[in-house]
């Protein structure tokens, strides 16, 4: 059940995590080609942090640090590599614990 007592459709979450796991994965060439991958985080946390909201799951918390120690670190390319799939791996994780 979510925040909104309202069931989703597996699918509908399947594909949302899909998207945001290419988004997640956009960061990697944004950043190696001195791009603005900046905003692309923002976008994607903002996103994440709102199925926080509607399914609370607490397990998100991991999720959401990672993604805003990107942006409020200066790290180097491998941790920051690194990093970012850690949090695709996550987002897979909590897709398949997310109960509908």
């Amino acid at each position: 059940m979510t925040k909104y007592d309202f069931d989703f459709d597996k699918e509908v979450i399947n594909t949302t995590v899909r998207r945001l796991t290419n988004q997640l994965w956009k960061l990697i060439p944004m950043r190696e080609h001195e791009e603005d991958w900046s905003k692309q985080l923002e976008t994607v946390t903002l996103e994440i942090a709102g199925l926080n909201e509607i399914f609370m799951n607490p397990q998100f918390l991991q999720l959401l640090s990672k993604l805003e120690g990107l942006r409020t670190q200066e790290t180097n390319f491998e941790l920051y590599r690194k990093t970012v799939f850690e949090s695709i791996s996550l987002l897979q994780e909590l897709n398949r614990g997310i109960r509908l």
